[in-house]
């Protein structure tokens, strides 16, 4: 089904349109997105690093900033305590890099995804023989209430950097900033892991000024490192608004220009050779070689490439990565038709407003890109879990419309472990109470408002003619694009496809052909809509199309064309029953 929202106030809207110089339908876009003033509108259209908060807001960064200052002047060990996704690596990097420009004697220790995540066994015992006096977690720790305990009796001391929501008790670490703590004392409770990292540098590095002000030295790296907060705020699905929004725009741009030797071969490996970065770019195609390291072989490895001293030796790591996401590509394909098969098979299961399922020695490194998959295509949110040992393992994935974290706090089944978002969850158990699992899933979701990702937003009707060069650079001003500012999609009534239909991708999801609407012809792709080509080779009746404009290349300029998420015969408009939509 198509989602349109209703016409706007006519007078808001071309107050917004002279004001700001911007066509009508951007001037509506812009209001259906929130930003109805003028001037908050000219200042979100222009993010600048002047709007990120203070750091010191967090009531215990004075604390931790005090211990790490201590640590630098008397030498003493540190140990960056990271994460195996992207968000954990970036923000590890970023830290092991802080400290080694400051000379610190600093180490790192990544858990594996075998041995789980946050403070393990292992985490304890790599601190005891490696003598640190101090630990310094990024993406983890807040819920880590025995092991940092341990830790601390230990003799090394413990920051604890993380987001994740948690309970009531939180780990007794010397300092603990957390956005999402209520009593944090920091304005904005949706930065990723890295993002809090970030934040602790900028801190440590303005403590060396009695008016906390940065040097030369300190500002280009900081300005630098934003490339790494957009890697894991991105790769994570943290909300581009407020912070996030200043961070990912200016770190794309850092991106473009890093003088990091392995980010630099990884956006050169990804084909961007262009003077343009978007988020799906590290959405799609940065993040998941990164992932790979952690999910097919060990995270040390983006570690390394992400802190290689030349070119060369980035490069072949970055090949390295290239082929573990092969391979996670190939574990994902099998993995992703057998939990299709497995709920197409049981009638029940396929009825649940929440899908469960689960099978033998599945991957673990693969199993939320799974879950995904499975969310995206049934249209619910979805659990994938791996038996091992005893024990049922794996991920869970929803989008913005759902909680699926609220889902399973409201779940009453003995030794369930889980933490995460509202969107993405990890969640452990004994394999002998799937059934009492699903069971109880089953029961108390029957009672929750699930609802149906089918449904496909449009933004505002514009007709093809509308878009021009000049337009689509107007229109990049409201990116980046990516969970709580989505790609806007657009809607072109009428329109007639034309030319040859071609499949197109490597399973053949995806169409291209040429859109026509009063004389105006774009060529437009549709990478979900395979399934609709005998459906319009069949028909040459008006189509209406819901899509988004962009230039061709990745570029500023040159010829445009449509990315296509639905169409429907124009003569059912007035339904607004979308077929084949995403």
């Amino acid at each position: 089904m198509l989602r349109i929202p209703p016409d706007p106030p006519e007078r808001e809207i071309e107050r917004l349109s002279q004001r700001l110089g911007l066509s009508r339908v951007l001037a509506r876009l812009l209001w259906q997105r929130g930003h109805r003033h003028p001037d908050e509108a000219r200042r979100w259209l222009k993010p600048s690093l002047t709007d990120l908060e203070d750091p010191f807001q967090f009531v215990q960064m004075e604390a931790a900033v005090a211990r790490i200052r201590e640590a630098l002047y008397q030498r003493e060990r540190i140990l960056i305590h990271g994460d195996y996704d992207v968000d954990g690596l970036s923000g590890t990097v970023l830290l092991l890099s802080f400290f080694r420009m400051l000379g610190a004697d600093v180490s790192y220790h990544i858990p594996t995804r075998q041995q789980g995540y946050s403070f393990t066994d292992q985490s304890i015992e790599c601190i005891r023989r490696g003598g640190y006096k101090l630990c310094i977690s990024v993406d983890n720790g807040t819920a880590a209430i025995d092991p940092i305990t341990a830790i601390q009796g230990l003799g090394c001391d413990v920051i604890v950097t993380d987001h994740h929501a948690t309970g009531p008790e939180i780990a007794p670490a010397l300092a603990v900033l957390n956005p999402r703590l209520r009593d944090s004392g920091y304005p904005f409770p949706d930065l990723a892991g890295v993002g809090v990292a970030f934040k602790l540098a900028w801190a440590v590095a303005q403590s060396f000024s009695r008016k906390r002000l940065l040097s030369d030295e300190m500002r280009e790296f900081l300005i630098d490192s934003a490339g790494l907060v957009a890697l894991g705020s991105v790769a994570d699905v943290m909300p581009l608004r407020g912070e996030n929004r200043v961070l990912v725009r200016k770190g794309l741009d850092a991106l473009i220009d890093t003088k990091n030797p392995g980010l630099r071969a990884l956006v050169d490996m990804v084909g961007q050779k262009a003077r343009v970065m978007h988020a799906a770019d590290i959405a799609f195609r940065i993040g998941p070689r990164l992932n790979a390291a952690g999910r097919m072989g060990t995270a040390t490895d983006a570690i390394e490439l992400m802190t290689a001293r030349s070119y060369g030796e980035a490069q072949a790591l970055a090949r390295k990565l290239e082929k573990l996401n092969k391979a996670r590509q190939q574990a994902e394909q099998q993995l992703v038709q057998a939990a299709y098969e497995q709920i197409d098979s049981d009638p029940q299961l396929a009825a649940d407003p929440i899908l469960l399922v689960s099978g033998h020695n599945w991957h673990l490194g693969v199993l939320g890109i799974v879950a995904s998959r499975v969310a995206e295509h049934y249209g619910r949110p979805a659990l994938v879990l791996s038996i091992q040992g005893g024990r049922a393992r794996g991920s869970g994935r929803s989008w913005s419309g759902f909680d699926l974290k609220a889902a399973l706090d409201r779940l009453e089944v003995p030794g369930l472990r889980y933490g995460g978002h509202a969107v993405a969850v990890g969640l452990e158990i004994a394999s002998g109470q799937l059934d009492e699992l699903r069971g109880d899933l089953r029961t108390k979701s029957a009672g929750m408002r699930v609802p149906r990702h089918h449904a496909l937003q449009v933004d505002a009707p514009a007709p093809l003619s509308h878009w021009s060069s000049s337009e689509l650079r107007q229109l990049a001003e409201f990116r980046p694009f990516g969970a709580g500012n989505p790609a806007p999609r657009f809607l072109a009534e009428g329109a007639r496809i034309a030319g040859a239909i071609r499949r197109i991708g490597p399973t053949a999801r995806g169409i291209r052909f040429t859109a026509i609407q009063n004389r105006v012809a774009i060529p437009a792709l549709a990478p979900h809509l395979g399934g609709m080509i005998e459906t319009l080779l069949a028909r040459r009746e008006p189509w209406n199309i819901v899509y988004a404009p962009r230039f061709a290349s990745h570029s500023e300029n040159g010829p445009l064309e449509l990315v296509v998420h639905g169409i429907e015969l124009a003569e059912e408009g007035s339904t607004r029953h979308a077929t084949g939509a995403e």
